[in-house]
């Protein structure tokens, strides 16, 4: 469970408070190892493939074209595609957004399975058609959740998966998140990096707030997310996976 103790009126004062925070070059360097790392299927999945899996099927199961164009927002360095691609074999087109740290350690993951970009715009200009929004552990580490949440359900998709999302029922509020820097991404460390605290911003905004930005849409799937709760003030804030679906009525601007 993530702890959140120390709080800030705003991201740029937490942000100052905790140097880098993502964009600390070695997170990007311990998630791109653990990515590169063989997948050994007889382990059992965690929370976090199994939420992917299960969007890209549902995705895949209402999609008539190939390949399923996905927009993978915060999709560090591949680690959701490589835990889908061999479970639901269809054809992918697979755009992955993050910053820049994590997108230059990405681009020499891909080989070509992927594409990586640092702006939603590109991403979505490159994918054309858009049938899934993929959303996992993201939208509280940005700046501005809310605007963030807005440009992405903007952009129409037929599904939306938002992953491991804080059920926060009050106002605002930004604070730092401490955990080990093993605890980003899963897998082994890499031998020449140690383990040691690391800190960034996180951003809980009230939960009916964001789902108001859902408006059209429905819920198809809820799930518990146990991998995405936090400790705040004590308090614990239950974590949350949602799989929305496009509006019969909005159908049309969803293709």
């Amino acid at each position: 469970m993530a702890v959140v103790t120390q709080f800030f009126p705003d991201f740029a004062s937490a942000l100052a408070a905790c140097g880098p925070g993502y964009n600390d070059g070695d997170i990007a360097d311990v998630i791109a190892y653990k990515a590169s790392l063989p997948l050994d299927h007889r382990q059992l999945a965690p929370e976090q493939a199994i939420n992917s899996i299960l969007a890209v099927a549902i995705a895949a199961a209402e999609t008539a074209d190939r390949p399923l164009h996905v927009l993978d927002f915060g999709g560090g360095c591949g680690f959701h595609y490589f835990r889908v691609a061999p479970s639901v074999r269809v054809p992918l087109r697979w755009a992955i957004v993050e910053t820049a740290t994590m997108a230059e350690r990405a681009s020499k993951v891909a080989h070509g399975r992927f594409d990586v970009f640092t702006s939603i715009d590109a991403a979505a200009a490159a994918l054309g058609r858009i049938d899934l929004v993929h959303a996992s552990s993201a939208i509280q580490y940005v700046p501005d959740p809310p605007a963030t949440l807005k440009s992405l359900v903007g952009l129409r998709p037929k599904l939306f998966l938002l992953a491991r999302f804080p059920v926060w029922g009050l106002a605002q509020t930004v604070g730092l998140q401490t955990s080990p820097l093993s605890a980003n991404g899963i897998g082994p460390m890499p031998p020449q990096i140690a383990d040691r605290p690391i800190t960034y911003p996180v951003t809980f905004v009230n939960f009916d707030t964001m789902m108001r930005i859902f408006a059209d849409y429905e819920i198809a799937l809820a799930m518990p997310s146990p991998s995405g709760t936090y400790q705040v003030r004590g308090q614990r804030v239950q974590g949350i996976s949602l799989i929305f679906r496009a509006k019969a009525n909005a159908s049309e601007s969803c293709r």
